[in-house]
């Protein structure tokens, strides 16, 4: 009977731990491939997470039950940041953003920008030029949606200067309902409130053009298996 020499049997050691690791991969990839585990980093502003992206999550992680999902609450400008050094896998913030050239940017959905005030505001329509005598309540910098602002206000030809600028988007809304002045804000993110007549929306010749909603990755990463399949079923759930 022939027996393998020491170094056939280390070769044969090395071959079967090699086949070990290549199965062990092979398990994994279609454990990932098949969303049985994996964990998905992504970031976004409370205010999003809030009115867009909970109903999404929430059946995401129904159906896809044992991917870990964490979720950083930031401003664009600290998102973008966390992006570009690798903290979080994705974004899902309003554009535009600095340096988009940096990232893959998934446009998923629109917003529209609009003035709203207290339901007893005595008026329903407000020119731009009518707009510098009210008290306005914006959000303070460094804000993507304050951005946006003064730069509509450029556009207009209008120079607004706020009697409030605050930190929270979601307070804007709880400042007008106490008819402390009229607001910049996003009508998505206020219908309900509107609806229910916590506020009003008001008629205006001053211009908003629509903005996006993006998911951004690194330009210069691959995206794993789950982070792709994130942001493919987001935009099939907001093109239905």
């Amino acid at each position: 009977r022939t027996m393998p020499t020491k170094e056939g049997e280390e070769f044969n050691k090395s071959c079967y731990n090699a086949m070990q690791i290549l199965n062990s991969g092979i398990n994994k990839f279609s454990t990932l491939s098949s969303l049985k585990q994996g964990v998905l980093n992504i970031g976004s502003s409370s205010t999003i997470i809030r009115k867009l992206l909970l109903p999404f999550i929430e059946s995401f992680s129904k159906k896809y039950p044992n991917i870990v999902i964490t979720i950083t609450d930031a401003n664009s400008e600290k998102l973008t940041r966390y992006v570009k050094n690798g903290v979080i896998d994705m974004a899902i913030l309003n554009m535009p953003i600095d340096n988009k050239e940096m990232f893959n940017i998934t446009t998923i959905t629109q917003t529209h920008d609009c003035f709203i005030a207290n339901p007893k505001f005595e008026y329903d329509y407000l020119s731009k030029e009518d707009l510098i005598n009210q008290k306005l309540i914006v959000q303070k910098r460094p804000s993507s949606n304050r951005d946006y602002f003064d730069k509509m206000c450029d556009e207009n030809n209008v120079n607004i200067t706020p009697s409030f600028e605050i930190g929270s988007f979601g307070l804007i809304t709880d400042f007008v309902s106490r008819n402390l002045g009229i607001a910049y804000t996003i009508k998505e993110f206020v219908e309900q409130d509107i609806k229910e007549n916590r506020v009003k929306q008001l008629e205006t010749n001053f211009v908003s053009k629509p903005r996006d909603v993006a998911v951004i990755t690194l330009q210069t990463s691959v995206n794993s298996f789950v982070c792709s399949k994130f942001i493919e079923e987001l935009k099939s759930y907001f093109n239905k």
